[in-house]
């Protein structure tokens, strides 16, 4: 598509050239518009040039071919006279010499020679060997004379030939010059045409260019007067020359290259990881299929480097039988290591093979040839661990195939139906008559604990050998540090695998065993052991089952039935109730403060209180009622065929019984308490799902009344449960961002009294009605909606920034610990760049409410956007135990001190202490304090006495949108 693209342009370009020589005399420019056409062409084409030899040179060979940064390094003396040509022509018509046709027509003239220098020099240069060694010595030599010629032409140009007569336009020197050009750029035309100079995706760019180049040498030749429309239109198309050549070089030749790159490595790791080798003659044959017809490399190669047979074929959908290179320059190839033959062929010498790849490469090019080497590296990897592999798992299908054959053909094995005790017995049992002996052991040790976990006698030994210690003689072989032994009447030989070791010891009470004898016990235990082996993979694989079913069923802590267990006996009763037409009940229940009690006596206290619930529910309920732990610190009891009354019973039982049974932890008595909800089927609900979530509902508002608590459903409260889950559907469905609303409360500058910034808080509009936090965040919690309804949020905040007034405000937003994530960062650093919003003026406040468990990783997040200008502040510092252990991992800007100390600041000294210390903590760590919940004017005196910086609360202001806020502060301004 883009060869034919080209096509046109180069057609066009000859027609249109034409078509101008056809209608010169019949269009004429004035001076002025002459100029501003000179202008508007020649100045691009001169900061074109510039571009792509500045780029090329900085680029250096190690970026891009040394080709092109040859072309770079030559282009910049053909700047000289081009910069020389605008600036007398365009700008300074008397510069240092006042300008004439002639002195612009020789600078263009040296223009044209030096660009074509640097060309002819790309294209022929693996031709100039000196210039190969030291490309910048003669590019340094090449700007000198380019700068002597044209301070010489500056200078001198009345004596130098006339380019220019007035009526009668170029002269014979001139047009001389002009045919040569076009003599030549055809030539170089012709040369990357034939020889695809450039590799295959510039290449036709490049021949358009110097096509466009030689038109515009050929349209000068045809102009008459001193503002003719050929001269216009040759500037044109030199200017298209270098557009041309630039795209071609710098985005087609580099980046393109590299892109295409990337997709071929992409599609090449990702059909091998489906290709299957046909083996023809000894040779493995990979086809990769359109990864190699399509792209630079065609055929991989890989041969043993020491007999140079061929192992393996990576090639297209064509299998190409003959082989690209028959290792005639072997020891060349190998004392290289790496290199090319030729422009089509690349080796390398890697872990004893030679890769040989064949295709069309550009040698120069170190973006492709770093490409061939990083396929060859990774197609060389991927033979050899693929060979690896299949010989592993031919290795491990041997053994397998042994084992199953030995288990198919053991009477023992089949009569002892995998059990260890019992097929190892026979087979010692069969040793002592075979062998013979006058007794045997068989043991299997546990090297990790330390245990013996079997340890079988023959029949023989317990007659023979009552007296003996079996367990001594045990020791004695596991103590060995031989794998076997014989001496005298006794011989042993053990075997480990992983963590155990297996052993068979045989003995005789008279006389002594010989090597035969030895040699036949160490044949068979070997049998013997790779059959144990298989059944103990099955015996463990019986024991996994059995607790992974213990595990899917119950609590591992409390062995109460966990939820999952608990909701399948629910639907079981549902089942049996809509067949009975019976009722059954349902009791959740809640230990109160139980995130409290964990931070202050730790977790194992915290294992201990639920083991200790459990058993009192145990001891309170019926056998038929199932009690279960759904998570947490949340229980659950199902009570069959029981009344909503019945279970309101069992309930004030329960709470009875843990009121007069205080927990002793670390000889302090804690006493428990509890919220209960009880709800029945099927009047609160005909489902599983519907009976949870009714519960879960009622045992927000249980946690929100206070403690032991009994909330019994009742027929007032379905219409509230029916609109919190009117407001779950609209959840799950999802919001429009129109339903989010930003509420801002001000944060005032204690000592100017003027707003400082804002904190941003969520609102939801539901039903005409705006929700406040306590009333959505449960719902958006549970269905893992809090995260998507934060990120709505910040975008909004960020995009309104500005309505501020150009007011350089703080907004303050609130960021839960889970968020601390790269995704969230990535997303707030492209919001704030995409709507302009300086990042120093964005606040996260981390709230200090929330336990962070991953303190570490918080921090580094805390740390990494600082960096780029975030600030941070922690919030409600001073309402948990990790106040102070937070403060010294996280490097924060702001705290907000906990707004129960300054509500009872004005009538309580030690509050005003603890505030004092926190104020001057922060002075000391250079960090600015805010004071929450100032609501009147005696709290505010209090806050400004202590040296607090900022204040909030509805004494300022309560938490409004964005339009009430600025109709308050900015309205008037």
């Amino acid at each position: 598509m883009r060869g034919k693209f080209e096509f046109i342009l180069f057609v066009a370009g000859f027609v249109i050239a034409a078509f101008l020589i056809a209608i010169r005399d019949y269009v004429k420019l004035d001076l002025t518009t002459f100029a501003y056409f000179i202008a508007l062409t020649r100045i691009p084409a001169f900061f074109i040039l510039l571009l792509l030899a500045l780029s090329l040179t900085l680029m250096g060979p190690q970026l891009i071919s040394k080709r092109l940064h040859t072309i770079g390094l030559f282009l910049l003396s053909a700047l000289v006279p081009k910069l020389f040509q605008i600036l007398s022509f365009v700008f300074f018509p008397d510069f240092i010499t006042p300008n004439t046709r002639d002195k612009a027509a020789w600078l263009y003239i040296t223009t044209i020679a030096f660009v074509l220098l640097a060309l002819t020099l790309g294209v022929f240069y693996h031709r100039l060997t000196p210039i190969q060694r030291s490309p910048v010595v003669f590019a340094f030599i090449s700007f000198l004379i380019s700068c002597v010629i044209s301070v010489f032409i500056i200078l001198y140009h009345p004596y130098l030939p006339k380019t220019y007569q007035p009526g009668f336009g170029s002269t014979p020197i001139s047009d001389f010059f002009d045919v040569a050009f076009i003599l030549w750029v055809s030539y170089l035309t012709y040369h990357i045409f034939k020889y695809k100079t450039f590799g295959s995706r510039a290449n036709s760019l490049i021949f358009l260019s110097f096509a466009y180049l030689a038109i515009s040498s050929l349209l000068t030749v045809f102009y008459t007067t001193f503002t003719d429309l050929l001269i216009v239109a040759s500037t044109i198309y030199m200017l298209i020359a270098y557009l041309l050549l630039a795209y071609a070089v710098l985005i087609v030749e580099i980046k393109e290259t590299g892109k295409s790159v990337t997709q071929n490595l992409r599609a090449l790791v990702s059909s091998l990881a489906k290709i299957e080798p046909i083996v023809e003659k000894g040779v493995q044959k990979f086809s990769l299929g359109e990864v190699f017809e399509k792209g630079e490399i065609k055929s991989v190669y890989i041969y043993d480097a020491k007999d140079r047979r061929l192992l393996a074929h990576f090639h297209g959908y064509k299998n190409d039988n003959q082989e690209p290179y028959q290792l005639a320059n072997y020891s060349d190839m190998l004392g290289k290591k790496i290199g090319y033959i030729g422009n089509n062929i690349h080796f390398q010498v890697r872990d004893g093979h030679i890769i040989v790849s064949k295709g069309q490469f550009a040698p120069e090019n170190p973006i492709m040839d770093l490409h061939i080497i990083n396929v060859e590296t990774l197609l060389h990897a991927y033979f050899a661990q693929y060979n690896y592999l299949t010989q592993f798992l031919q290795e491990k299908s041997k053994e397998l195939n042994r084992l199953y054959l030995i288990l198919e053909t053991s009477e023992y094995a089949t009569q002892a139906y995998n059990n260890i005790e019992n097929f190892s017995r026979q087979v010692i049992d069969r040793l002592d008559y075979v062998i013979p002996m006058d007794g045997s052991i068989f043991y299997m040790y546990d090297k990790k604990s330390e245990s013996v976990e079997k340890l079988v006698v023959s029949s023989d030994f317990i007659k023979n050998f009552q007296e003996e210690d079996s367990g001594v003689l045990m020791r004695n072989a596991i103590s060995s540090s031989e794998p076997k032994g014989l001496k005298g009447s006794t011989m042993f030989v053990k075997f480990e695998q992983e963590n155990y070791q297996a052993g068979i010891i045989g003995l005789r009470k008279e006389g002594n065993f010989q090597r035969e004898d030895f040699m036949f016990l160490e044949t068979v235990s070997n049998q013997l052991f790779h059959v144990v082996k298989l059944m103990k993979v099955i015996e463990d694989l019986e024991k996994a089952q059995l607790s992974i079913r213990l595990l899917s069923e119950y609590d591992p802590l409390t062995l109460l039935h966990n939820r999952r267990s608990f909701e399948k006996h629910i639907q079981e009763n549902i089942d049996r109730s809509q067949r009975t037409k019976s009722v059954f009940s349902l009791m959740l229940i809640d230990i109160d403060n139980f995130k409290v009690i964990n931070d202050t006596y730790g977790y194992s206290a915290g294992d201990l209180i639920l083991k200790f619930f459990a058993n009192l529910l145990k001891r309170n309920l019926r056998r038929l009622d199932i009690p279960s732990r759904l998570g947490g610190d949340e229980f659950a009891i199902l009570l069959p065929s029981t009344s909503k009354h019945t279970a309101k019973i069992i309930a004030d039982r329960i709470i009875k019984g843990i009121k007069e049974e205080p927990l002793d932890i670390d000889g302090h008595l804690v006493n428990l308490s509890i919220s209960v909800v009880v709800l029945s089927y099927p009047s609160d609900g005909t489902s599983v799902e519907e009976l949870m979530s009714t519960g879960e509902l009622l045992m927000r508002d249980a946690k929100r009344h206070g403690k032991d608590l009994i909330i019994v459903s009742e027929e007032e409260t379905k219409g509230k449960i029916l609109t919190v889950k009117e407001f779950e559907k609209a959840m799950v469905k999802g919001f429009s961002e129109d339903s989010i609303v930003p509420y801002f409360h001000e944060i005032i500058d204690v000592q100017s009294e003027e707003p400082f910034g804002f904190e941003v808080l969520m609102r939801i509009k539901f039903d005409d009605r705006i929700l406040t936090v306590e009333k959505f965040v449960p719902i958006a919690e549970s269905l893992g909606l809090m995260h998507k309804l934060d990120l709505i949020l910040v975008e909004k905040v960020l995009k309104n920034y500005w309505t501020f007034k150009d007011k350089p405000l703080f907004i303050f937003l609130n960021m839960v610990p889970a968020n601390a994530t790269e995704q969230f960062a990535e997303f707030i650093k492209a919001k704030a760049d995409e709507y302009s919003v300086p990042i120093d003026r964005v606040v996260l406040e981390i709230t200090e409410r929330q336990a962070i468990e991953d303190i570490l990783s918080v921090a580094k997040f805390v740390r990494e956007l600082r960096d780029l200008g975030f600030k941070f502040a922690i919030d409600d510092f001073g309402s948990g135990y990790s106040s102070f252990y937070y403060l010294k991992y996280l490097p924060v800007d702001y705290l907000k001190i906990e707004g129960d100390f300054i509500r009872s600041v004005s009538h309580s000294s030690m509050d005003r202490m603890f505030i004092k210390c926190m104020v001057n903590l922060a002075k000391e760590m250079g960090i600015k304090t805010v004071a929450e919940f100032v609501e009147d004017d005696e709290i505010f005196q209090y806050v400004k006495e202590l040296g607090i910086d900022y204040a909030q609360g509805y004494y300022f202001g309560k938490p409004e949108p964005l339009d009430a806020k600025i109709k308050k502060f900015f309205s008037k301004e």
